[in-house]
C-alpha cells in the first residue's frame, strides 16, 4: 500500500483553526488538506435485505450491488457545476452527471442494513498512553512505521500535504470548476473528493481496479445541517472527509470543522450509501465521526470524535446498522486511526495511544 510521508503532514489542530478561518474568509481554497489511514477494503458485493427499523489495484474489479429499493426518498441527478478550468485528464468526469443524494435524517436512522456478517465487535484495550508535542505528527508515523494509501495532488488548490505517489494519469484532477482535492487508493478501488478546497469537499467519484467510474455522488444536501444556532451559518458548512467501499456500500464521513452547538448537535456522522443506487441505508448517531478517517475493520467500524472542550471518544459501530457498540474516553480529540499489526494506533491533539484488538 502507498506510504504518505510524515514530513507531509502538517498539525490537524492548527488546520481546524485555518478551517475556520476559511470560512470567515468565504473559504478560500489554498489550505492544506488531511486525508489519511489505510483500511481493510476488500470488495464483495452482495444484496442488503430489508429492515422494518428506522494506483496499485488488485486484479479483481470492483462491482457496485445491485441496486433495490430503501424506505427513503431516491436520489437524483444534479445539475454540473459551471464549466471551469480542467485538464485533459478530466474528461472522465466531466460529461458525468453526479448523483444527488436525497437529504439525510441527520440523525440516527436505519433504513435498511448493510451486508455485513455477524462477528462479534472488536474490544480495544489500551496498552500504551504518552502526550505528544502537538507538532511531532511526523515523528509519530515515522516511529510507529505507520503508511498511508493517499496519492500526491498536483493542484494547488488542494494544498501541500499529500501521498508519497504521484497521482495515477487515469485519475481526473478536476470535476468542471471543482478540483481534486483528496486521492485515495484503497488497494482495489480509489476514493476521489472534488470540492474548491480540502474544507469542502463535495463530489466523491469511486474508480475500480480498472480505472472505470463506478459510482459519482454529489453530497450537497449532507454538507449544511438542519438547525444553526444565530449567528454561526458561515461555520457549518460541511464537507465529506473519508470513504471507504465494502460489499457494494460506500461509507463515508461528513460534518463541520467547528463546535456541535454552532449545529445543534448535528454533526460528525458516518453513513452509509448503496453504491448502485445512491440510497441511505443508515447513518450514525451525531459526534461519532470528525477525525481524519475511520477504519473498516471487519463487520465493525472504528472512529473517533473530539473538539477543543467537548467530549473526547474513540468509538466501534456496527458495520451493518451504524449502531454504536462501544465507546472510550480519551484526553483529547482523535487526529488518526490506524491499524497495524493488531493494534489501533490513535494520534489525538495531544495524546498518542496504542490499543491492541481483541
Amino acid at each position: 500500500m502507498p506510504a504518505t510521508p510524515p514530513s507531509a503532514l502538517p498539525c490537524r489542530r492548527a488546520r481546524l483553526v485555518a478551517a475556520a478561518l476559511l470560512a470567515v474568509c468565504a473559504c478560500q481554497p489554498g489550505a492544506a488538506p488531511p486525508a489519511r489511514a489505510p483500511q481493510d477494503a476488500s470488495l464483495h458485493p452482495g444484496a442488503a435485505t430489508p429492515s422494518s427499523h428506522v494506483a496499485a489495484p488488485s486484479p479483481r474489479p470492483l462491482k457496485a450491488a445491485a441496486g433495490d429499493s430503501a424506505a427513503q426518498p431516491a436520489p437524483t441527478a444534479a445539475g454540473d457545476p459551471a464549466p471551469g478550468a480542467g485538464g485533459a485528464r478530466a474528461s472522465s468526469l466531466d460529461g458525468r452527471s453526479p448523483v444527488k443524494l436525497a437529504p439525510p435524517p441527520f440523525g440516527q436512522t436505519l433504513f435498511r442494513p448493510a451486508p455485513a456478517g455477524s462477528s462479534a465487535a472488536p474490544r480495544l484495550v489500551k496498552i500504551a498512553e504518552q502526550k505528544n508535542k502537538i507538532t511531532d505528527e511526523a515523528a509519530w508515523f515515522t516511529a510507529n512505521g505507520l503508511s498511508l494509501p493517499t496519492l500526491q495532488i498536483p493542484s494547488a488548490a488542494a494544498g501541500g500535504a499529500s501521498g508519497s505517489r504521484p497521482l495515477p494519469s487515469f485519475v481526473p484532477e478536476s470535476y468542471r470548476d471543482q478540483p481534486l482535492v483528496k486521492a485515495i487508493d484503497l488497494g482495489d478501488h480509489l476514493a476521489l473528493f472534488y470540492g474548491p478546497s480540502f474544507a469542502e469537499e463535495r463530489f466523491v467519484a469511486i474508480l475500480d481496479a480498472a480505472h472505470g467510474v463506478v459510482a459519482f455522488f454529489d453530497f450537497e444536501s449532507f454538507l449544511t445541517p438542519p438547525e444553526i444556532a444565530p449567528n454561526e451559518a458561515e461555520f457549518v458548512r460541511g464537507h465529506v472527509g473519508w470513504a471507504v467501499v465494502k460489499d457494494g456500500v460506500l461509507y463515508v464521513s461528513s460534518g463541520h470543522r467547528t463546535y456541535a452547538a454552532s449545529s445543534k448537535g448535528k454533526n460528525a456522522y458516518l453513513s452509509a450509501v448503496d453504491l448502485a443506487s445512491g440510497q441511505l441505508l443508515w447513518q450514525s448517531a451525531p459526534l461519532v465521526c470528525n477525525a481524519e478517517n475511520f477504519v473498516l475493520r471487519g463487520d465493525h467500524l472504528l472512529c473517533g470524535y473530539g473538539f477543543t472542550a467537548e467530549p473526547d471518544f474513540l468509538y466501534v459501530l456496527e458495520r451493518a446498522t451504524g449502531k454504536v457498540v462501544s465507546k472510550l474516553s480519551l484526553k483529547s480529540g482523535p487526529d488518526y486511526l490506524v491499524e497495524k499489526d493488531g493494534k489501533l494506533f490513535v494520534r489525538t491533539y495531544d495524546t498518542d495511544y496504542v490499543f491492541e484488538i481483541r
